[in-house]
């Protein structure tokens, strides 16, 4: 079996860093940086507060709303999945409508 290496394994202090304050400026809880950065959140708990970081106490309403959509996500890496076969992964917004084409638009 291949293991692919996560992109919190390659990057250096500084890009875990600024994934870090990224995270916590939009109010992000541990759990979700570390599925975004491809780790757990024990080790970006750790490695935050070992430099100087404070993650949220408690996660906020729109915080849980996303916590069913992220374990489903980690699961489906767990079992092997690639990223492009997870529909969830992508959607960092809420559900949006599909896609309409402009009024000028002349069907073909």
């Amino acid at each position: 079996m291949i293991r692919k290496s996560s992109w919190w394994s390659r990057a250096s202090i500084e890009q875990k860093l600024a994934q870090i304050d990224g995270g916590i400026e939009c109010g992000m809880s541990g759990r979700f940086i570390a599925m975004n950065v491809g780790t757990t959140r024990a080790a970006v708990l750790e490695f935050g507060r070992r430099h100087g970081r404070r993650f949220i106490a408690r996660a906020s309403t729109a915080n849980n709303r996303w916590a069913g959509r992220i374990s489903g996500v980690e699961r489906a890496r767990r079992l092997g999945k690639m990223d492009c076969e997870i529909t969830s992964a992508f959607t960092i917004f809420d559900d949006l409508p599909a896609e309409r084409p402009f009024i000028d638009e002349v069907p073909a």
